[in-house]
């Protein structure tokens, strides 16, 4: 059995990056007026005690969390299959990240859909998109956690995400290249 854990940071106040992402995908990408919101975290995942001082190093070391302007969290997942992000496809596990360990917010089970602007609201589905380099391997795997709130059906969600996330020609993607990037996502 191995432990994997994942810190995931997220901006305290505006998110430049996010608000200015969803204004070009509302007004230019195919799809992008069904796009009700756009929320960015960093996260950073390791596995067992291949990152000598874990989730507190990189907390520690200021590259990954400024306490100024980010709220962090930390969690864990227990399990054989080995790093989430070997599974085949593109679906991120419906389990990711794992458990709360602590954060500067309050740990309860509803901290990583704080961290991702919250739960969605009613007539709408939250997909989270993950991208990070390819070919990987650690000991720490960086990348960028995306939130797509989209007014649409739970079965048209995933290809709506995947259409408004990834980056295929003028009118369709903006967040990730999959030239030099790999994905998952989940519906939540």
């Amino acid at each position: 059995m191995s432990l994997q854990t994942t810190l995931i940071t997220s901006h305290k106040g505006v998110d430049l990056h996010a608000a200015t992402a969803l204004r070009v995908m509302q007004r230019r990408l195919d799809g992008g007026d069904r796009l009700a919101g756009l929320f960015r975290c960093e996260m950073h995942t390791f596995w067992g005690e291949a990152f000598p001082g874990g989730a507190d190093r990189l907390l520690e070391t200021g590259r990954c969390f400024n306490p100024n302007k980010h709220h962090f969290g930390v969690f864990a997942a227990a399990g054989d299959e080995g790093p989430w992000f070997q599974g085949t496809g593109h679906d991120l596990a419906a389990a990711w990240p794992g458990d709360p360990l602590r954060s500067d917010l309050p740990p309860d089970p509803g901290l990583y859909d704080r961290l991702l602007g919250g739960a969605a609201a009613t007539g709408t589905v939250a997909v989270d998109v993950i991208s990070f380099p390819r070919g990987e391997t650690g000991p720490v795997l960086g990348g960028v956690l995306w939130r797509l709130v989209l007014a649409a059906e739970p079965g048209e969600a995933a290809a709506l995400a995947e259409s408004l996330a990834v980056a295929r020609h003028r009118k369709e993607g903006l967040l990730l290249n999959p030239h030099m990037e790999d994905w998952l996502l989940a519906v939540r």
